[in-house]
């Protein structure tokens, strides 16, 4: 296993210089006696010294550039490389060139292999010249960022490919009937975690598992970061429900990781993900049953009356809508003014064409309200058709009771029957599931639809309610305008009694 660290380096000369003698006391002593403490090296220069003039003259040719390179330290375990052996040197000085070009695939590097450390580890200095060749900007732009996080991931991957332990790659899973013993049996996280189990194992998929922590109390939260450097996505999950056992109710939240590893997200996919493969290879597995030809037929189902046929009931009768239209033709008028725009537009007109032709407007009303029926009827049909027994399942029945006859042996029906009857349970627990959603969502329509249905059929009583009141207030204003005229008429000419002139006649 091996271990990795990056460093920026504003003068490259100075860190090569020191990857070379040394400092202090081993310097002096290197540069007296012309040694040197470096076990192996390589890299994309000619020599050491050509890389550092590589390296400054990239310094001029990026003035705004801060760092001239990068060095990045690899280190052994000595049981996974040998300080002792040259070859293990060379295995590792070569993993450190090919690691250099997985981070920065068109930037030159030098490779210096160490073995008089601290430790007594075999470690490599690598690097790295700040400038990519191909896009000719320096590496520390774009996807080619060498930071910690990303040079751990592709030292990791890299270690695998070439045959090297990885750090922490060999730690077990963690799960939950194990790590729930650790937490006390009141405490929060424990019966947080009960619930998250049990929600997972009554469900059959991912879908199934969000509706069951919701049924449980439980809210699922999922938090994505983004690297800023890679664009690298992340995805967390987190568990919330109230603690109702502690001294104070109140709303907590515990992150899936720190509760157990099968129970995070990678955890939970892959639990769906087994158990659907478990399903797949049972059913590859399962025998294919033999079609006989006494399949009974089924019986239809007796035709039951509607229990809905009030909703038929209400008959529709003519009607006006003036009066419906004049309060739209008025509130449209007073919300145009308030909005400072004129109100002569094409809602306007629309609304005076209504007013002028209320008939065509009850025409239509009359078929929203025939629509909404059909749909209603459309969709209850289909509900009441899921309650009957599916013919498949019947069928299959039969099926199954006769697979076990044509055993010749004992033990041969006994097991066929077993295989009939568990096949049996399977494809009945599996039909009824599906009936069960089908009729719920069956349902759902039906009350989507009796919803459009009473909504239409509102719009139309409260149209011919309002032509109701029209007529009435028709009629009122006629008889005030009557009596108002009557009124006027005695004023200017009152009559003369008849009994006063009884005797005479004209003109007398």
């Amino acid at each position: 296993m091996s271990t990795t660290h990056v460093q920026s380096l504003p003068n490259v000369r100075g860190r090569m210089s020191y990857t070379e003698f040394g400092e202090g006391k081993r310097r002096r002593a290197h540069l007296e006696n012309g040694t040197d403490r470096i076990a192996a090296q390589m890299g994309d220069a000619a020599s050491r010294g050509d890389f550092i003039v590589y390296c400054e003259g990239q310094r001029h040719r990026h003035p705004n550039a801060v760092n001239e390179g990068y060095e990045l330290r690899i280190s052994w375990a000595t049981d996974e490389l040998d300080p002792s052996k040259a070859d293990d040197i060379q295995r590792g000085m070569e993993y450190a060139y090919t690691l250099c070009h997985e981070l920065a695939p068109d930037s030159m590097c030098w490779v210096t292999m160490h073995v008089d450390g601290e430790g007594g580890c075999v470690h490599a200095h690598a690097t790295i010249a700040n400038h990519d060749a191909r896009t000719g900007q320096v590496i520390n732009k774009g996807d080619t960022s060498l930071y910690a996080p990303r040079v751990k991931a592709v030292n990791d991957e890299l270690s695998r490919a070439c045959g090297f332990q990885v750090l922490g790659a060999d730690r077990e899973m963690s799960l939950w009937e194990q790590k729930r013993e650790t937490f006390q049996p009141d405490s929060f996280d424990r019966r947080l975690g009960d619930r998250v189990a049990g929600a997972r194992d009554r469900s059959g998929t991912l879908d199934e598992f969000r509706r069951n922590l919701g049924l449980s109390g439980v809210t699922l939260k999922e938090t994505s970061k983004t690297d800023r450097k890679t664009g690298e996505v992340t995805t967390g999950w987190s568990y919330k429900a109230v603690d109702e056992w502690g001294p104070k109710r109140r709303t907590r939240k515990r992150r899936a990781s720190n509760l157990a590893d099968d129970l995070t997200r990678e955890g939970i996919e892959a639990y769906f993900e087994a158990k659907q493969h478990e399903l797949e290879a049972q059913q590859q597995d399962a025998p294919a049953p033999e079609v006989l030809p006494d399949v009974p037929e089924t019986v239809a189902p007796e035709e039951r009356p509607s229990t809905d046929s009030a909703i038929d009931v209400y008959d529709l009768d003519r009607a006006y809508v003036s009066e419906m239209a004049s309060d739209l033709q008025k509130a449209h008028i007073h919300r145009s003014r308030e909005e400072g725009k004129p109100f002569m537009d094409e809602r306007y007109r629309q609304i005076v064409e209504a007013r002028k032709h209320p008939d065509e407007q009850l025409a239509k009303l009359r078929e929203d309200v025939d629509a909404a029926r059909r749909g209603f009827h459309a969709s209850k049909e289909a509900r009441d058709t899921l309650q009957h027994p599916c013919p498949g399942l019947l069928a299959g029945m039969h099926v199954f009771a006769k697979a076990g006859c044509n055993a010749r042996d004992p033990v041969s029906r006994m097991m066929a029957d077993m295989t009939a009857m568990m096949l049996r349970m399977m494809i009945q627990e599996a039909l009824a599931e599906e009936r069960r959603r089908q009729r719920e969502e069956a349902e759902r329509r039906v009350y989507e639809s009796r919803k459009s249905m009473w909504d239409a059929e509102k719009r139309l009583k409260a149209a011919e309610k309002a032509l109701s009141d029209e007529d009435e207030r028709e009629v009122k204003a006629h008889a005030k305008t009557m009596q108002a005229r009557y009124a006027r008429a005695r004023s200017v000419s009152p009559s003369t009694p008849r009994s006063a002139d009884k005797g005479k006649q004209f003109g007398e």
